[in-house]
């Protein structure tokens, strides 16, 4: 019997040195990892809209900036992030880094393209392949310009032709 009362005793006792304490609302304190905070400068950028400034402080490299902003002056900005791949540097590997630094946050104002005027550069970064862009440029070496959506759509694939159709514009002759 001796053992048993001891025994609930020595319980009593334990339990109660390690029971946690009562505390009131001001004794309550947020302890975050810095591993789970976010900081703002992780956060995407949206690049039909960062600014130069800012992609550089984000230490995206000078060369890469000017083209990303060429690429929006010509075009009117991004549809999607794998568009930056038509821009020439900007390949496979180079496109999984800036994956991590840009999104597209906001429609892109899509410029009209002169078909008849446009270069090897612009009709790139509008998403003609290199086969199509041979084809217009022969095209126009022949007969001066594209007139219409019916001589375009000769020239270049369903896919393409479907995608831009609203794009183009025929005004003007060869470059």
């Amino acid at each position: 019997m001796k053992k048993i009362i001891s025994f609930l005793l020595f319980s009593c006792l334990f339990t109660n040195s390690y029971a946690v304490p009562a505390l009131n609302n001001n004794d309550y304190r947020l302890i975050m990892s810095s591993q789970n905070m976010k900081d703002e400068k992780e956060e995407l950028m949206d690049i039909n809209k960062v600014s130069e400034q800012d992609m550089l402080a984000r230490k995206v490299s000078k060369s890469y900036v000017s083209k990303i902003i060429e690429y929006r002056e010509i075009t009117g900005g991004f549809d999607k992030l794998e568009d930056m791949k038509r821009i020439k540097g900007i390949g496979d590997a180079t496109y999984q880094k800036l994956s991590k630094v840009f999104k597209v946050g906001s429609e892109p104002n899509k410029k009209m393209l002169n078909i008849n005027s446009a270069n090897e550069i612009t009709l790139k970064y509008y998403g003609f392949s290199k086969k199509e862009i041979k084809k217009i440029q022969k095209y126009l070496d022949k007969n001066d310009r594209i007139t219409d959506n019916i001589e375009f759509q000769k020239i270049v694939n369903k896919k393409t032709y479907e995608r831009l159709k609203d794009l183009i514009n025929y005004d003007g002759g060869k470059r």
